[in-house]
């Protein structure tokens, strides 16, 4: 198998930042704090409400381009340029470049690039297969020499143009002839996006060791239990420091909006890597564990040849709420409320929900957890101490159910409208167990998920027309995200100082304005590598370039099988459902291809008003056989494909509809099929 081929497979998955008031007399005595390119950091950092981003980084809007079983990604034109220069850092931008085809500098992404030549010895081979140019499934793959090292394995949620699709992996195609070469794959928090992949990688080989922190192996060991499988497991904290062949991994303290997430310092022979992973810098973490800013600034001071840094809301000015001002809101909301509590929120994120435990405790509430991943989620979050629970304030659903409304407070998941979630069950009113009354409070702790408005707008609805209160963070201050806005993003790269930058883990407006944060702080805008997953970069002397592209494609998961779904079998499904299915059926004679009966049409998700298509489609058919047996056609299958592309034209010029064309060809002998009359008579009488 090829890296080129297209591919759909099956596999038998301490210090935060200073206040505005103190920025200015630290900027002078630290490097760390070197005042920021107006332009580019200021804004109003109260402008919470306008993150649409999940704190489980699974999006389900992204780039056309990043979709499609086979889908190559297609981004935005990215036109480097050598202005706007201002590195006062005095480095030397020339050493070590090559000789890169012209087409190669500064590539315009919209067009295919080349396969990638044979890495050189001495550099660093750097790739995505997920995570760039979308939000989702991030998987980034670094290669020196015969040795592999993978930073996360995660899966991306499907949008409503992928029916029946539970999952996307990322392509595993380009390292799975290579898989013998990883020395580990390091994980760098516990969210879906970045571990939901992982049983699947291990399918193709089952002992690489799994790199990370408590709690995140905590949480891939019970998705990988579901599996059956066991993996090697490596535990690490911000302290750490180990080595896997010719990649050192070092660790420092990233806050997010999960416990334990870990930034890596990759040192390699071709260079050092800063992977910062899912971030912000929160100074008033719940957990007292704010981003390690001083120990970025110490790798800076090493030497960063190249940052990979994510965009989620690179392109939001300003600095992001605080986790720390969420529990006074839901305390006082909590103590307010007359009815039912319910507060949805993400199913991961540990911190919003000790802030919901306490605000129940407070107003003398009991506390039920909804949902399968938030309640096995929260039993691992509370055994390792991450969640602290009074004794005798969590019950059980079928409890809740039971007692007086304002004794009970549940938190649970679908704050993305999903259909099957227990509040959109609660919503139409088809939970087992809760039933939402005029009065509850229904609290969404989230943000809205591009492209999930119409689920969510409607889950909504449903639960204001039953007569409750629906609060999202319009109305109060209840949710703050997990990834860092874009003045965050300047203090990591002033405390990095990178030579070189990738942005990660974004769309494409994303990846932009993070690439214009970089060059705000120093960086020189042709050492900013836009890329998107399957883009191949080479970090050599010093200097990260773009030398070609791979093909990656998605990965689908659907029920128990993965890699028999394609973008085909997708156009198919979505075509059922919004154009209905043509079903003719032709009996021919195998030896002259003529029919020996009229052929059978049927349709279905047709209208009354549509009854003429189907004497028309028999009438075309029929006459289109005709023509096939005059010119001695005796082959099937052009059969079937000329019989849909009549019928298609048909439906489109005529009907203005798209609908699912199936042709049957049934060859027979006609001397069976057809009987002489003195035979028919004969059986007749025998009866």
């Amino acid at each position: 198998m090829t890296e080129s081929r297209n591919r759909s497979r099956k596999v038998t998955r301490k210090a935060g930042p200073p206040s505005e008031t103190e920025t200015a007399s630290n900027e002078a005595a630290s490097p760390v704090f070197q005042a920021p390119n107006e332009s580019a950091a200021s804004g109003n950092n109260s402008n919470e409400s306008n993150n649409s981003n999940s704190e489980d980084g699974n999006r389900r809007s992204r780039s056309r381009g990043s979709r499609g079983g086979r889908g190559r990604g297609r981004g935005g034109n990215n036109n480097h340029n050598n202005g706007g220069r201002n590195n006062n850092r005095n480095r030397n931008n020339n050493r070590g470049r090559r000789n890169v085809p012209k087409s190669m500098q500064g590539a315009d992404l919209t067009k295919r690039l080349p396969e990638p030549p044979k890495q050189q010895k001495d550099s660093l081979r750097i790739y995505a297969l997920g995570g760039i140019s979308e939000i989702g499934r991030n998987m980034t793959v670094f290669e020196y020499q015969d040795e592999m090292l993978i930073i996360d394995c995660g899966v991306l949620f499907p949008s409503s143009g992928e029916p029946g699709v539970d999952l996307i992996l990322p392509d595993f195609g380009p390292i799975e002839k290579k898989i013998h070469k990883v020395k580990a794959l390091v994980v760098t928090h516990a969210h879906e996006d970045h571990i939901g992949a992982i049983p699947w990688l291990l399918k193709l080989r089952p002992d690489i060791p799994i790199v990370a922190s408590r709690f995140t192996i905590a949480l891939i060991a019970a998705k990988c239990k579901e599996h059956r499988q066991k993996p090697k497991f490596v535990e690490v904290n911000e302290k750490s420091d180990v080595n896997y062949g010719s990649f050192r991994c070092r660790f420092w303290a990233v806050n997010h909006s999960v416990p334990d997430a870990l930034g890596i310092m990759l040192g390699t022979p071709a260079g050092n890597i800063i992977h910062t992973g899912d971030i912000k810098l929160d100074q008033t973490p719940l957990d007292n564990r704010p981003t390690d800013l001083p120990a970025l600034s110490r790798y800076g001071d090493e030497g960063v040849d190249l940052m990979l840094c994510e965009s989620t809301n690179a392109n939001i000015p300003g600095v992001s709420a605080s986790e720390g001002d969420i529990p006074a809101t839901f305390r006082r909301l909590v103590s307010n409320a007359k009815q039912r509590v319910i507060i949805a929120t993400f199913a991961s994120n540990v911190y919003r929900v000790q802030a919901a435990i306490d605000a129940a405790v407070y107003a003398g509430r009991k506390v039920a957890f909804n949902g399968r991943s938030m309640m096995r989620n929260m039993e691992i979050a509370e055994k390792m101490g991450f969640l602290k629970v009074p004794r005798g304030t969590i019950i059980s659903i079928d409890e809740a159910a039971k007692m007086a409304p304002h004794k009970v407070l549940l938190i649970t998941t679908g704050t993305q409208g999903e259909p099957m979630a227990a509040l959109s069950r609660m919503a139409r009113r088809e939970h087992r167990q809760i039933t939402v009354r005029d009065g509850d409070l229904i609290i969404f702790s989230s943000s809205l998920i591009p492209g999930n408005e119409e689920a969510v707008y409607g889950v909504m609805n449903m639960l204001s027309q039953i007569g409750a209160e629906v609060i999202t963070n319009k109305e109060a201050k209840v949710h703050a995200s997990g990834h860092g806005y874009g003045g965050e993003l300047l203090f990591l790269y002033n405390a990095a100082r990178p030579k070189n930058v990738m942005p990660v883990h974004g769309e494409w407006r994303h990846l932009r304005a993070n690439k214009e944060l970089a060059v705000s702080t120093g960086v020189d805008r042709d050492r900013v590598v836009l890329a998107q997953n399957g883009v191949v970069v080479d970090l050599r002397n010093g200097r990260a370039e773009v030398v070609g592209q791979i093909t990656v494609g998605n990965l689908y998961v659907d029920g128990v099988s993965m890699g028999d779904v394609d973008a085909d079998t997708l156009a198919d499904r979505t075509n059922l459902g919004s154009g209905g299915v043509v079903s003719i059926t032709c009996v021919i004679d195998n030896r002259t291809s003529r029919l020996l009966e009229h052929p059978a049409v049927s349709t279905t998700g047709f209208s009354d008003d549509d009854r003429g298509i189907v004497p028309e489609v028999a009438k075309l058919v029929e006459s289109t056989m005709n023509d096939l047996a005059a010119e001695g056609e005796n082959d099937t299958y052009r059969m079937v494909q000329k019989l849909r592309r009549k019928v298609s034209k048909l439906m489109d010029s005529k009907y203005k509809r798209e609908p699912v064309i199936l042709p049957t060809i049934v060859p027979t002998n006609s001397d069976v099929l057809m009987p002489d009359d003195d035979e028919v008579h004969a059986s007749r009488e025998s009866l």
